[in-house]
């Protein structure tokens, strides 16, 4: 387990600011955030590299904000793969393994086995992860702290290391924080996302969450959502289509039906947002696009012209002009080209109630 609760630290004129959070134990974490926003002066914070000034940091349920790095019972990996120079690539990965067999059965797992003989310095970027991982996971640390570890890796290899470490973390029982810039990433591996940003944390939960509930529209923009509009939320009450007659308010449990508008578009969709100013946010690839209207259960409908197609590999997304306001949706390639959509084509865009959140 990996708590921090209102954690400082400083780096030069940085500081990570009253930093909260809990990785459960036997977890899998993500730290995501823009460059600069402090995620490695994290991991470093927690594996005691760089002192905390204020709060309280445990590990497995053991106070160690005043314990050097070595008595804190981690494994790191940064993202350069720092390995000690005058060893070979077998030194580096039997240092602090206490079982060589076992060690040497993770440089296999890893990759790495076929590197035993070389001199560190002969070796590529994404060996030299290989080799970080490897020595790191072989000594059985209880917290595993990974800084960026696929980084310079091939996408197939990419693919087949990230499943390597998942399933070694299930196995060895560790607990891992992992930073990343990769948003699949984040989605594939994590238990709970971390998202920093400037010193602080400005949302964390479980990643379907954190991408489908941004807490303002700032992580919705930052988390890739295309659909981020300005507007006011009007609460509509039991007179709204979506209540059931007879049914009694309390058990919406505080959830009613909304109106947002937004100079061209008013929106539909269910929550406990207060009225007044809001932003409302919906995932490309909640959108589906048509040519033709059609009966659709979707609460939100609307019709524009297609202003933009923009393909890359398996992926489209299409942007629609509704009365000057510009929505995208996302497409897979295929369904792209099977509807025929061109720019400057008319169609229709729908989305149901539950696709659009209110922040």
């Amino acid at each position: 387990m990996i708590e921090l609760d209102g954690v400082r630290a400083r780096v030069g004129g940085f500081e990570l600011r009253d930093i909260t959070f809990t990785i459960p134990a036997r977890g899998y974490g993500v730290v995501i955030g823009p460059a600069g926003s402090g995620k490695t002066t994290l991991l470093e914070t927690i594996a005691g590299v760089v002192p905390s000034r204020a709060g309280e940091l445990r590990l497995q349920g053991r106070a160690v904000t005043d314990l050097p790095p070595e008595r804190r019972g981690i494994g790191m990996v940064y993202q350069h793969g720092f390995l000690f120079p005058h060893l070979s690539v077998e030194q580096n990965i039997l240092y602090g393994a206490t079982d060589h067999a076992f060690a040497r059965d993770i440089a296999e797992r890893a990759g790495a086995r076929t590197l035993f003989d070389r001199h560190v310095s002969s070796l590529s970027g994404g060996e030299r992860q290989l080799v970080a991982l490897a020595r790191a996971i072989a000594a059985r640390p209880p917290v595993l702290l990974l800084d960026e570890p696929f980084g310079a890796l091939d996408p197939r290899r990419r693919t087949l290391v990230r499943r390597m470490v998942r399933e070694l973390h299930r196995e060895l029982e560790m607990t891992v924080l992992q930073v990343t810039h990769d948003f699949t990433e984040a989605g594939l591996l994590g238990d709970v996302a971390v998202l920093l940003d400037a010193g602080r944390v400005l949302q964390s939960g479980p990643p379907e969450q954190v991408f489908r509930q941004p807490a303002s529209a700032y992580i919705a923009e930052f988390l890739g959502a295309e659909n981020v509009f300005a507007g006011t939320v009007r609460v509509l009450g039991d007179a709204a289509p979506d209540w059931v007659p007879g049914e009694a308010e309390a058990l919406g449990r505080g959830h009613h039906a909304l109106e947002f508008r937004s100079e061209a578009l008013t929106l539909y969709t269910v929550g406990d947002a207060s009225p007044g100013a809001g932003y409302a946010v919906i995932r490309a690839e909640e959108v589906v696009l048509s040519l033709e209207p059609h009966p659709s259960s979707a609460r939100n409908q609307f019709r524009g012209t297609i202003t933009e197609i923009a393909t890359l590999g398996a992926l489209t997304r299409i942007t629609l002009d509704v009365d000057g306001t510009p929505l995208v949706a996302a497409l897979t390639t295929r369904s792209a080209r099977e509807l025929g959509l061109a720019s400057g084509t008319a169609a229709y865009a729908m989305f149901k109630a539950m696709a659009v959140h209110l922040c």
